[in-house]
């Protein structure tokens, strides 16, 4: 398999079949998505670090759980998530549309709560926002912004997680408005991207590091492209 990322082509072999992982049973969360238990040969642990969550981000893009109604309620979202709380808001507007919003920034189980050095409480900024819009034609697109300021995977263990085939972005320039502080690490402030493109699916997924090289942001964006009729 050719790759875009020179520092993984050793293990490009690996990471290839790397669909799904394996999980020993007594780790399943068995009151995750039981209507698509027969689609996925293994369900999504509790994640209990960065990394965890990572994969159970990995294992919902494989298997296009954002697309579907199971998804979307508060017990489901607190399992994959290790939330401590979530907001679930559903509407259906006047064209037939029907669309599902879910906000989180509750994650105080992977991202407990700290003491700086003049004893006030903080929590590092992280935030999460789900979209799903079923449309009147029978499209379906749905999303995932899930964000952190610090302490995700580093640049190496993303792949270990991800996969390869990512093509690297153009970066913003450093300093200015809007833009990202200088990188401290090699790697740091560099954004990739990868396409998926099938007959009934386009999926798109970017992922973005901040200046340690840490993972900060993972961006997934699905869209079901048969429509009724069709």
């Amino acid at each position: 398999m050719k790759t875009v990322i020179p520092t993984i082509a050793a293990t490009a072999g690996a990471m290839a079949s790397s669909m799904a992982y394996a999980l020993p049973p007594e780790l399943l969360v068995q009151s995750v998505f039981p209507q698509t238990r027969e689609e996925v040969s293994q369900m999504i642990i509790r994640p209990k670090n960065q990394i965890e969550l990572a994969k159970n981000l990995k294992f919902i893009l494989d298997h296009d759980l954002e697309l579907k109604d199971d998804f979307y309620t508060e017990s489901s979202l607190i399992d994959a998530f290790n939330l401590d709380e979530v907001i679930i808001d559903k509407t259906d507007n006047e064209n037939g549309d029907i669309r599902v919003s879910v906000i989180s920034n509750r994650f105080s189980a992977i991202f407990p709560k700290r003491t700086n050095s003049g004893g006030t409480n903080f929590v590092p900024t992280v935030h999460m926002s789900i979209g799903k819009t079923t449309h009147s034609t029978g499209l379906i697109s749905a999303g995932i912004n899930f964000g952190m300021d610090e302490g995700g995977p580093k640049f190496d263990e993303t792949w270990k997680i991800f996969g390869n085939e990512f093509t690297k972005l153009d970066p913003l320039f450093p300093g200015t408005y809007g833009g990202p502080l200088p990188a401290r690490a090699f790697h740091g402030n560099e954004s990739w991207r990868r396409k998926w493109v099938s007959d009934n699916l386009e999926k798109t997924l970017t992922l973005s590091f901040n200046r340690d090289a840490e993972l900060s942001n993972i961006l997934i964006e699905v869209k079901n492209k048969v429509k009724k009729g069709g």
